[in-house]
């Protein structure tokens, strides 16, 4: 028993490893873990020039810049007020190595503190930092992250609250419970509207307790309340709200801005959700938690767990976010730990002599989830869109070291949106261009005062690239002009065209898989390149 258990420490550092290796990778699973956050601070804080996405730009922002502050700005206002000398790309490595501190120890404490014995806990912890989606996706800047640490805190919480009323054994600190309770909702829902959601069914239990506790209904409020406040003050003022106009009618709503009413109203528009995508009312149920959990599923369907307060958050946010007609896949991130809990192995397991059927389906099922998650986290953790970072801080290097004064122009295509931020271009030194179907037709003007430009062309046609870098050659000459595309993109479509490049850059460990075709083997191949158009 001693050499199993030292055995599985030592796999549980061999994972933790492999979760700080996956934070200092350079993939990019999905634009807004960048565009939600430091393409938006590093405008504020350092003067970036950024392409600061609409939810913060429109009259109506449906983005909370105040819980970016609380989470990311100390960091970066150190790095300022220090005068540290560091780069975007080390900047982005910082934050992603808070994120996967501070998840290791919230969740494992968690955890932990959730699960009645040391087996049920050695399992939840084990299979959560097996996860493909712990190893990769909790380190980067989602605020799909945050909320899995404010999903789990607030499960713990109400599952303390519930086994005291239960067993009728009362805690004369909670009250400090219901205190980060109320916090941990009001900056959950700052952060995700869709937070509410995990908790809408355990949340039962909270009532049940507050009615036999009338009294501290108050902790729960006061700790709602005053981070509430404090984000709509910080979020009115930082959207251009002045004190004046606030203090001249604090009792008036439209003195203030507040992110999660907006984004409510925002997203309860279907054509406004038809622009990001509109999915089936299954697709989180049959597509997206079997991919997100893989062979685990199985483990859930003879749970046992299914009263427990984190099966129930499970289903809560399955059930509520499945009526909502937009659905990917990481809205189920913050499932993952909760899932882990609630996994019961002793369906497959047997203790019986000489009967080996459940054993046999056990060990198949582990195998199974040992190789999707190897699978998924290599998949995701350093292939997935890996070189639009490395291409971005090459952009980077080279623009401190030519003269300031020498245009550019970047072309990106088939590549995920480039995040500005981490050219770490001064303010008002920038123009960013995006080109889709609709857009190629009413054209762009190029503005003066700018001397780089980044055109994000997307997944364009491949006749209407060709015509637009000719163009580019024809009124552009005096720019050095870069064309950044998969390698095998571009030996696809430009290396028989009468267009002449040099390549200047690349990197392998890169997959477009936006564009793969398997009856073209070349297709497959991994790579990114700087090609510039001479």
């Amino acid at each position: 028993m001693a050499g199993a258990y030292l055995s599985w420490r030592q796999f549980y550092f061999v994972l933790l490893g492999l979760r700080f290796y996956f934070a200092l990778s350079n993939s990019y699973i999905h634009p807004d873990e960048h565009f939600q956050t430091l393409e938006v601070l590093t405008n504020r804080i350092f003067n970036y020039s950024t392409n600061v996405p609409w939810e913060f730009s429109s009259k109506d922002p449906a983005r909370s810049i105040g819980v970016l502050y609380l989470l990311y700005g100390p960091v970066l206002y150190a790095i300022k007020f220090l005068n540290l000398d560091f780069s975007p790309l080390q900047i982005w490595y910082i934050l992603r190595l808070q994120n996967v501190i501070l998840g290791w120890i919230i969740t494992d404490m968690c955890i932990y503190r959730l699960l009645p014995t040391k087996p049920e806990r050695i399992k939840g912890v084990y299979f959560t930092i097996c996860s493909f989606v712990t190893l990769v996706h909790q380190s980067h800047l989602f605020s799909n992250s945050i909320e899995t640490y404010l999903v789990i805190l607030s499960v713990l919480i109400i599952n303390n609250l519930r086994l005291s009323n239960e067993t009728k054994e009362e805690d004369e600190n909670h009250h400090w419970s219901l205190i980060w309770l109320g916090a941990i909702i009001s900056v959950g829902t700052f952060n995700r509207v869709t937070f509410p959601a995990f908790i809408i069914l355990p949340f039962w239990f909270v009532f049940q307790y507050l009615w036999s506790h009338k009294i501290k209904t108050f902790h729960l409020a006061i700790g709602f309340l005053l981070p509430t406040i404090s984000l709509i003050l910080v979020d009115s003022i930082s959207f251009g709200k002045s004190l004046k106009e606030i203090a001249s009618a604090p009792l008036n709503i439209n003195s203030y801005i507040i992110t999660p009413l907006n984004n409510l109203v925002y997203n309860s528009n279907y054509s406004n959700l038809s622009q990001h995508g509109i999915h089936p009312y299954y697709t989180h149920i049959l597509v997206n938690l079997p991919q997100i959990l893989g062979p685990g599923i199985l483990f859930l369907l003879k749970t046992s767990y299914w009263k427990t307060t984190p099966f129930l958050s499970m289903a809560s946010a399955i059930l509520v976010l499945s009526v909502i007609p937009h659905q990917e896949l990481r809205f189920l991130m913050p499932i993952v730990p909760l899932a882990c809990c609630c996994f019961d192995l002793y369906s497959f397991s047997s203790k019986k002599e000489g009967d080996t059927k459940k054993s046999t389906w056990g060990s198949i099922l582990m195998n199974s989830w040992y190789i999707f998650n190897a699978s998924f986290a290599i998949l995701m953790g350093v292939f997935h869109q890996g070189g639009v970072i490395p291409a971005l801080d090459h952009f980077h290097a080279e623009n401190f070291q030519s003269d300031p004064s020498h245009n550019t122009i970047q072309v990106w295509w088939r590549t995920y949106s480039p995040p500005t931020w981490i050219l770490g271009y001064k303010e008002n030194t920038l123009q960013a261009i995006t080109l889709n179907d609709e857009t190629f037709a009413e054209g762009y003007t190029l503005d003066s005062s700018k001397t780089n430009y980044l055109f994000d062309l997307m997944g364009s046609d491949e006749d209407k690239i060709l015509n637009f870098l000719t163009e580019l050659k024809a009124t552009q000459n005096t720019s050095t002009i870069y064309l950044v595309t998969p390698v095998a993109s571009f030996n696809k479509v430009f290396k028989n065209e009468s267009l002449a490049f040099n390549e200047t850059w690349s990197y392998t460990y890169h997959l477009d898989m936006d564009h793969l075709d398997f009856s073209d083997i070349e297709s497959l191949r991994p790579g990114l390149g700087i090609y510039e158009l001479l």
